[in-house]
């Protein structure tokens, strides 16, 4: 069961996976909001915790960006994932296994946070607040499980407020009665690791480990504590980290190498070719679409593998592009093949993120197609749309009225002797009048309104109770822009839940009318009325494919109008939806389309509601609380915008 109220700020979440994917280097990592928070290197997702979402505005973007923090700078490049398997392991042969398990990772989270201080400077103040929430937090879960006799949660807790602190276990009261009562070196083998752990002498995650195992050695044959811990407040996974771990010791830019996209290996050539005079290093490649900073840099970096039994760099020529802006005239009198540098950096280490972005977004891969033109109306069609029209006439005639009186009065408006514009030659009246209109238009205001409307339906099952007055402000639509002869598209969207696979996800788009026959066809208006309840809907991929579509037209200023009952729903697009569809409409307002959501109710409109139309179309978006009055609310918006476009 999911709910709403705890769904993150789509442009929240889209903050937070830009900052993860920078700072791990992976492209195609994912983002959820989780109880705790970690990362999985094998499926490629980091984690935010829900200990932020409660909290302040402020506090919460903070919280939650220090998560990120922890796993993309820390996890995933300096987190021993296989060391992390071995604890784990470990673990299950002994009594305390979840006090020991959550014990690492609070210690290889203090780890990390210096870690993050020394690559990252910047997070200081963050880090901080964080410190000071969690020590306040683990200040109060110490209290509540002593009372509770819940010793290893207690002790948990203890420890955890020391760290975040930046305490001794002595100053912490009420945890002394319990620390006497361990047994053997168990105290001062806990206070020497709380020691080490704020003088950062651990350099690795064996390290920690080691210690850990040490204490809960002692602890395992002691029953002082009543039990293992019961509340789980720190994740450790088998893959929480990576295969491949940084030393302490390195400094240097964290990115990722970049892998080949094609796997193809060239032929071995049996002679050596030399090239011939003249013949220069081409500087275009398939792999190289991307312009990036290519000095001291050939500008093919990958494409197919190559059986070279050496891995020196060829020799260098004085014609090559790359090199001859730092080269100069003087050259040396013999062209050695260059020595390697002494110290090699790590093979993983390369350029970062550069692969190319999925054009119609990562959860629509397998999305398809499949564009189905309207039927030819029958005669039931033409007299229902007939009763339709007669009800929507009045608003059709009013709104052309205001449309072409204001474009009356912009004619006849005068050019000349204004106070913005084209500067005038009579610059006399400047010397004696205090405001002078020195400024005239030179062109002519246009008699058409110079834009291209596209009108995307929400055919999903959700809307069965409201297509019929749906219907209605569809008309009203296309009407009005016809009537004012603004070219327009009409098209029902919905996925055939049914035809779904593995490998397609066939997405079905009613196209009722295209820009074309939108002013030429009379049978549009009884066409429109064969929308009605299909399946699923997936929103983002909809609006991605009308905007490419949007954008093929020669008109200046483009609308695309989304009718919507809801969040989108659709196969493997449950959680991710919200996102995907804020991605879709962020990225068709910055080609200069603009978007606009026509909310569809069923009488009132609940909160939870109101919050995902607003995270997914910000303030864009009309609320039409009950369907029946969509002509009243669609009448004003299609005056407003058209008014924008004279």
């Amino acid at each position: 069961m999911r709910f709403v109220e705890n769904e993150v700020d789509a442009f929240l979440r889209m903050q937070l996976l830009d900052l993860a994917k920078a700072l791990t280097g992976i492209e195609d990592l994912g983002l959820e909001l989780s109880y705790l928070s970690y990362y999985n290197h094998r499926e490629k997702l980091l984690a935010v915790s829900q200990f932020w979402s409660y909290y302040p505005e402020e506090i919460k973007l903070t919280g939650m960006k220090t998560d990120v923090y922890l796993r993309g700078i820390g996890s995933s490049w300096f987190t021993d994932s296989t060391v992390i398997a071995s604890y784990l392991d470990w673990i299950k042969s002994i009594r305390l296994p979840m006090l020991a398990k959550q014990w690492l990772a609070l210690c290889e989270e203090r780890r990390l946070m210096s870690l993050c201080l020394r690559h990252r400077p910047g997070t200081a103040s963050s880090l901080s607040m964080r410190s000071a929430m969690y020590a306040k937090h683990f200040a109060g879960k110490r209290a509540s499980h002593s009372d509770r006799g819940e010793q290893a949660d207690a002790l948990l807790s203890g420890f955890a407020e020391a760290i975040y602190r930046n305490r001794n276990l002595d100053a912490l009261e009420g945890l002394n009665g319990l620390l006497a009562k361990l047994p053997g070196d168990a105290r001062p083998a806990i206070e020497r690791l709380l020691i080490d752990l704020k003088n950062d002498q651990f350099k690795s995650t064996q390290e920690l480990a080691e210690r850990c195992k040490a204490l809960f050695t002692l602890l395992d044959d002691w029953n002082g504590l009543g039990g293992d811990s019961r509340a789980q407040y720190f994740s450790l996974q088998k893959d929480s980290g990576t295969d491949e771990p940084l030393s302490w010791e390195y400094i240097g830019e964290l990115k990722r190498k970049k892998k080949g996209m094609h796997e193809s290996v060239l032929p071995m050539k049996q002679e050596e070719e030399r090239p011939q005079q003249g013949e220069r290093l081409p500087t275009w490649h398939r792999e190289t679409k991307k312009q990036e900073e290519s000095l001291l840099r050939f500008d093919s970096e990958q494409g197919s593998k190559a059986g070279l039994l050496s891995d020196h760099v060829r020799e260098a020529d004085s014609g090559d592009q790359a090199l001859g802006i730092v080269q100069g005239s003087s050259q040396a009198a013999q062209r050695n093949e260059p020595e390697l540098p002494a110290t090699q950096p790590l093979e993983r280490m390369d350029t970062g993120l550069s692969g190319k972005a999925d054009a119609y977004g990562a959860l629509n891969r397998k999305a398809v197609p499949v564009f189905r033109p309207a039927e030819p109306p029958d005669a039931d069609a033409y007299i229902r749309y007939n009763e339709l029209h007669k009800g929507i006439a009045p608003l059709i005639h009013k709104l052309k009225q205001t449309i072409r009186m204001t474009m009356e009065q912009k004619r006849i408006a005068p050019r000349d002797e204004l106070l913005s514009g084209r500067l005038s030659r009579k610059l006399v009246r400047a010397a004696w009048e205090p405001f002078p209109r020195l400024f005239y238009k030179k062109s002519s205001p246009s008699t058409e309104v110079d834009a291209a409307f596209c009108l995307l339906i929400d055919c999903s099952a959700s809307m069965y109770d409201k297509m019929e007055q749906a219907h209605q402000g569809i008309a009203l639509f296309h009407e009005s822009l016809r009537a004012l002869r603004v070219p327009h598209e009409i098209i029902g969207f919905w996925e055939d839940a049914d035809e779904v696979t593995e490998s397609s996800s066939p997405n079905v788009f009613h196209v009722v009318t295209d820009y074309i026959s939108s002013l030429t066809d009379s049978a549009v208006g009884p066409k429109l009325l064969q929308l009605q309840a299909e399946q699923d809907n997936r929103d983002g991929y909809a609006i991605r494919i009308a905007s490419e579509r949007l954008m093929l037209r020669p008109e200046k200023q483009k609308v695309l109008l989304v009718f919507s009952d809801g969040e989108p729903s659709a196969a493997d697009y449950h959680e991710e939806g919200i996102v995907d569809t804020c991605e879709a409409v962020l990225r068709s307002r910055r080609s200069g389309i603009e978007v606009v959501s026509v909310f569809l109710g069923n009488g009132e409109i609940k909160d939870t509601e109101r919050e995902t139309m607003r995270n997914i179309y910000g303030r864009h978006s009309v609320l039409v609380p009950d369907v029946a009055d969509i002509t009243a609310q669609l009448g004003p918006l299609l005056r407003k915008m058209l008014l924008s476009k004279l």
